[in-house]
């Protein structure tokens, strides 16, 4: 019987002091609540700096895209000027034979006049 009250006070002793008390409660919540706010705060800046460097990848990809489309396009504009001084170039040239034949027709008129 001497074995089994001190074995129920020793039990009773463990399980009283396993209860935690309202103060060990209280630490308890506040290290949670501030670990939850360091961990969300460490989610913001790990967002944030996802966010800068997805921001900064986009810009340099829209840059490269904006460069690729003004080459492109300045090389249609320097086909088009060559495509326009090769028109010039063969409306001179046909005003050029336009004024020798005119002038061929008008002396062999000026020769069969004489």
């Amino acid at each position: 019987m001497k074995y089994i009250v001190s074995l129920l006070l020793c039990f009773s002793v463990v399980a009283s002091s396993a209860q935690p008390s309202n103060k060990q409660l209280n630490d308890n919540i506040a290290k949670l609540d501030s670990q939850t706010k360091a961990l969300n705060e460490s989610i913001e800046r790990n967002m944030h700096y996802s966010d800068s460097v997805n921001t900064a990848r986009s810009n340099e990809q829209m840059n490269r895209n904006m460069n690729s489309f003004l080459a492109e396009r300045r090389e249609q504009e320097r086909k088009q000027m060559r495509q326009a001084y090769w028109r010039i170039g063969f409306g001179v040239l046909m005003m050029i034979v336009l004024v020798v034949g005119l002038v061929r027709k008008r002396k062999g008129k000026v020769q069969d006049d004489r």
